[in-house]
């Protein structure tokens, strides 16, 4: 009787024994994969965002970089405007109407 009992008990700390190794390594996985996830995020800009703060240094653009309107603007000229669609409609030559 003792020895059966001593099996169950042996095989019992067996399985707790691989139930805990089982749990650390997935501990650990997780880890690592949290790790991993959150070094892809953008964290100053989360950071400030949170806090409410806004950037303390504004890139100033220059040259080709600077949008055309805004470099209109700050000479003083009128910006030429992009029209993506004519205003009037043009017939097609050659359409057969």
């Amino acid at each position: 009787m003792l020895d059966v009992l001593g099996a169950i008990g042996s095989l019992l700390v067996v399985l707790l024994l691989l139930a805990g190794a089982i749990a650390v390594i997935a501990v650990i996985a997780l880890a690592a994969f949290v790790f991993m996830a959150g070094s892809m995020l953008p964290w100053p800009r989360l950071w400030r965002r949170l806090t409410g703060r806004e950037r303390r240094l504004t890139v100033k653009l220059s040259g080709e970089s600077v949008p055309e309107r805004r470099r209109g603007e700050l000479s003083g000229r009128t910006p030429r405007l992009r029209r993506h669609y004519p205003l009037e409609v043009r017939r097609r030559r050659g359409a057969g109407v």
